[in-house]
């Protein structure tokens, strides 16, 4: 059976009680969180093998996390802790309309100086997927080691999945942001990004910058956009749309996470290896579909993991 690696941050995101901004807030739900963390455990939700590979702080904070993982039946054995750099902390505020307030605390963070070393044990086989996003490529240490995994990801014929997951405030610059994505783009065989991330990462709008981001070895291409739905872009020109579900939504967080963790689950259901992702016989339409019901399942919950739900709840709940 094929297995998930994910790499980058592991976090703890205080969420908000009630709404308002983060200045007016007085109390926060903890809960475990980091955007590939959340796409390694919908994808464990939905029946597959997954490992996380990152570095916490060796405090109360790294420990819940990990335990937390191995409660959903992640393989924690590349998670190791430092006692030189901190758990990454993530507060997060809620407003009536939807729209939410970030404050991220990891300038010492511990997930951006793993090393290399680290993560010496971990053997990808033909069929395994790599996944990863750009919050960890903060730093150069960060990004020669997502380097070094992805040339042996590649080496074994394992597909590698990339979800930019935009956070400008981490940043230097907006471009500093954007060389760093379109460097790690070009690795990636499956991609999502939002509709509106697409934009800013090409300069171009959406059916250009489709055009663009093809002209490497990119062979899925997964646009979200909201409460209107997505689409699937395939390299030899086939694409498909869904229009979403409407659901009761509590909270967004996580959805893009749940989208990307239910499309790889499909996709390793499938399967498919880095030489066949394209082909004539999967139904991507099914894929895609289902990537949206998870999405909009978990927006019916609180919080990222514990809002995520598995192929029986999200069919019953989601039509």
């Amino acid at each position: 059976m094929s297995k998930l690696f994910s790499i980058g941050e592991l976090l703890i995101d205080f969420q908000s009680v009630g709404y308002g901004g983060l200045k007016e807030t007085k109390q926060f739900v903890k809960n475990a969180g980091g955007a590939p963390a959340n796409v390694c455990v919908q994808a464990v939700k939905l029946g597959q093998k997954a490992a996380y590979l990152t570095k916490v702080g060796n405090d109360g904070f790294g420990e819940f996390l990990i335990d937390t993982l191995k409660a959903e039946g992640i393989d924690t054995e590349f998670i190791s802790k430092s006692d030189e750099y901190d758990t990454s902390l993530a507060f997060v505020s809620f407003q009536q309309n939807g729209e939410r307030e970030f404050s991220f605390y990891r300038k010492a963070a511990a997930d951006l100086h793993f090393t290399v070393e680290d993560f010496k044990g971990v053997k990808f086989n033909e069929g395994d997927v790599l996944e990863f996003g750009s919050v960890a490529l903060k730093t150069r240490q960060a990004r020669d080691v997502h380097s070094w995994l992805i040339n042996n990801a590649e080496s074994a014929k394992a597909v590698i999945c990339f979800d930019p997951n935009l956070r400008f405030n981490l940043w230097e610059s907006s471009e500093e942001l954007k060389s760093v994505v379109n460097e790690f783009s070009k690795y990636a065989d499956v991609m999502k990004v939002g509709k509106d991330e697409l934009e800013f990462i090409t300069d171009m709008p959406e059916q250009e910058a489709v055009k663009k981001l093809f002209t490497g070895k990119l062979k899925l291409l997964f646009v979200t956009d909201g409460g209107h739905g997505a689409k699937l872009y395939l390299a030899d020109g086939r694409e498909y749309k869904c229009a979403g579900y409407s659901v009761k939504t509590v909270d967004t967080t996580g959805a893009g996470d749940s989208f990307f963790g239910g499309a790889i689950a499909q996709i390793m259901e499938e399967g498919l290896s880095v030489d066949g992702l394209i082909n004539n016989k999967t139904d991507y339409a099914k894929i895609l579909d289902f990537a949206c019901k998870c999405g909009a399942y978990t927006t019916t919950g609180y919080g990222a993991i514990p809002a995520m739900g598995n192929r029986k709840n999200i069919d019953k709940a989601v039509k």
